[in-house]
């Protein structure tokens, strides 16, 4: 399954390449009308000018003056929507009158308070935070950015790959393989291989949780809630749900949305897929929505698509390499149309 993943993924990745040259010419207006898709979802994780160990060595973080022109380009072609005119909408299947954007954030990390909230308030662009229970507060770090850490510590010192110990953890791995890919291989279900090699590597997790702060408090949490921000379910520890079964799927939302109720953190029973909703089944969506009733509504990131439910919502990655709102948009709306034709821009679910 995992191959199928990268081969779809990479289908979609050589197809937005040479995409991208074509979308700039289009107009986005046009592309809306021939689309009827005037209601979209972006996500982004942070906005930065700083460098970020945790992870500066998984994907390229976008820059404050990109993420404004990306706000520009919305509000030019887009009216901003706050949840609660979104959720109305959704729960109505209704399509809005304007062409409209609900702006998403996930991971609930620092740079939300101290970046990116400022200029959202100042343009006036509502938005949702899905946040791991887990991790509010900085009680733990997500393996993911574990492994940019141990990256970047390596990275300074190639050489400790030499010593004794180091080489033998690494020995469980292929040989074939560079310690980088190595690392991003490791996934959620052997993610305790990363506390072994930092202890190896002398790489203190807790430390930097307590230095750095990676992630929003609470306090900021609800700071930002009378400012107008949203929040919303992320799991607990952030697993690839793909990887777990039901039950613990279920598990992972239902004490994740449990967490924030008890402390005040969200209002709303809404919830974002961490990693991606690949792979999920029918079952899960029955469960949450019809059986038990947990949430509202629910988040992909699977880009410009239909789902089998209503209530599960795809959202628009925001964050590709040095492309431009316009570009990932355009992009995103000339493949759904060319998915259309055969027939495959809905996912199903078995």
């Amino acid at each position: 399954m995992l191959s199928r993943i990268v081969r779809m993924a990479g289908y979609k990745h050589i197809f937005t390449k040479y995409i991208n040259v074509l979308s700039t010419a289009i107009p986005t207006n046009l592309l809306i009308s021939l689309t009827n898709q005037k209601l979209i979802v972006p996500v982004y994780h942070l906005i930065s000018d700083e460098k970020v160990p945790h992870i500066d060595n998984l994907y390229q973080v976008k820059k404050v003056n990109q993420f404004k022109k990306d706000l520009d380009f919305l509000l030019k072609n887009y009216n901003p929507i706050s949840y609660s005119d979104f959720e109305e909408l959704i729960l109505k299947c209704e399509k809005p009158k304007k062409n409209s954007f609900l702006l998403t954030f996930d991971d609930g990390l620092s740079e939300f308070n101290d970046v990116i909230a400022p200029i959202l308030f100042e343009k006036g662009i509502p938005a949702i935070n899905f946040l791991n229970s887990d991790f509010v507060d900085n009680k733990n770090l997500f393996f993911r950015y574990k492994v940019s850490l141990l990256i970047e510590e390596i990275s300074k010192n190639e050489s400790i790959l030499n010593e004794k110990n180091v080489q033998i953890w690494f020995s469980q791995f292929s040989k074939e393989k560079n310690y980088k890919t190595v690392l991003k291989e490791i996934n959620f279900n052997n993610k305790h291989l990363l506390n072994d090699l930092a202890v190896l590597l002398n790489v203190d997790f807790k430390d930097y949780l307590e230095t750095k702060k990676p992630y929003l408090t609470s306090n900021e949490i609800i700071d930002l809630q009378k400012k107008g921000f949203h929040f919303g379910a992320h799991s607990v520890n952030h697993p690839e749900y793909r990887l777990i079964d039901l039950e613990n799927q279920l598990l992972q939302t239902k004490d994740c949305l449990a967490f924030l109720e008890k402390n005040q953190l969200a209002t709303n029973k809404i919830f974002a897929f961490p990693f991606t909703d690949y792979g999920v089944s029918k079952a899960f969506f029955e469960n949450v929505f019809e059986k038990d009733k947990i949430l509202d509504l629910s988040f992909g990131c699977a880009g410009l698509k239909k789902d089998f439910s209503s209530k599960h919502i795809q959202r628009i990655p925001f964050e590709a390499n040095n492309l431009t709102a316009r570009q990932i948009l355009n992009s995103e709306y000339i493949y759904f149309m060319l998915k259309g034709v055969l027939g495959k821009n809905k996912i199903t679910r078995k």
